[in-house]
């Protein structure tokens, strides 16, 4: 999402986070749903994620509340441009929306987990 997030992520963005995931040993399938958000089905029982990817620089709280309509009944916000990061305090608010916030790096990590391990998930490389 860039530009107010309204505009829709760089189809070379997209194409390279789905192919990777689609590889993943915890992805099962991925169907996208429109708009930038996409149902993961996950192997080894686990319960499907529902993600929203997006191309912000640094995301931060107001980043968030300006997606607050979009993210609804989304599990996790992906940011999936190479250099993208976010603050603390988006990472702690999207907790509380109950959306997990990751970067595209991180997500490998996390796509693993459930649960609190799932929104909590940090990578260790990613500071």
């Amino acid at each position: 999402m860039k530009r107010k997030n309204i505009e829709p992520v760089a189809y070379s963005s997209t194409n390279y986070f789905l192919n990777g995931m689609r590889g993943h040993s915890a992805v099962q399938s991925i169907t996208s749903l429109g708009n930038d958000k996409y149902l993961i089905a996950r192997t080894n029982g686990r319960d499907p994620l529902t993600i929203m990817v997006a191309d912000i620089y640094i995301a931060g709280e107001a980043d968030l509340y300006e997606l607050s309509d979009q993210i609804q009944g989304v599990d996790a916000l992906i940011l999936i441009g190479f250099y993208n990061r976010y603050s603390s305090a988006a990472k702690t608010l999207a907790k509380n929306m109950g959306v997990g916030l990751f970067t595209n790096r991180e997500f490998w990590g996390a796509v693993n987990l459930s649960g609190d391990k799932f929104m909590d998930y940090v990578s260790k490389g990613d500071d």
